[in-house]
């Protein structure tokens, strides 16, 4: 990955760091495993461009969460999972309002729907299948990967057989079946 996309908006990569490395880490880490399913699909490099900011803040509205939630030790429960979720348009809405951010129209709308579900039972707007940006599609399946396999307060990091089986599952439901299955076959190691 392009060294340069370490100094687009680098207050919001403060922010975040110091906000919550735990997340700023994560967004790092699904940032290059995004650019490696990129690379896997053959994206232009405009488009492994996009994705790579796009990943490396896709969590960035979450720094506007409140402690309460965003560090909970357990699960969280109704009301909270309803704040959680406003992460993507909070973020979609940060990246917007950010000059210094290339492509950020194309950014904003990756992070706004990394959370879609290719069964449309995602968030914030409900898209299913083709309809959720390809880039988010991306996004998501990195972000997925790496959240399972690192630890969080409320669960360890589970080994790539027992990840893989979720995502095995997670297979045309929450993943487009084809980027799960490049990136299963040529990521995911």
């Amino acid at each position: 990955m392009d060294s340069w996309i370490y100094n687009i908006a680098p207050h919001l990569d403060r922010a975040m760091h110091a906000r919550d490395g735990h997340t700023a880490q994560h967004c790092d880490r699904v940032a290059r495993l995004a650019v490696r399913l990129g690379e896997a699909i053959n994206l232009e490099r405009h488009d492994l461009l996009v994705v790579a900011v796009a990943a490396r803040l896709h969590d960035i509205g979450k720094i506007d969460l409140p402690d309460s939630i965003l560090f909970k030790p357990g699960p969280l429960n109704d009301a909270e999972w309803a704040v959680m979720r406003t992460h993507c348009a909070r973020g979609e809405s940060f990246i917007l309002n950010q000059r210094d951010i290339p492509f950020r129209e194309e950014v904003a709308r990756v992070v706004r729907h990394h959370h879609e579900h290719w069964d449309g039972s995602g968030y914030p707007d409900g898209l299913r299948g083709e309809e959720i940006p390809l880039l988010s599609r991306i996004v998501s399946v990195a972000d997925s990967h790496d959240a399972m396999t690192s630890g969080r307060s409320y669960h360890p990091g589970r080994t790539q057989a027992a990840v893989k089986s979720i995502l095995a599952v997670e297979r045309g439901v929450k993943h487009d079946p084809a980027m799960l299955d490049t990136y299963l076959a040529n990521v995911a190691r």
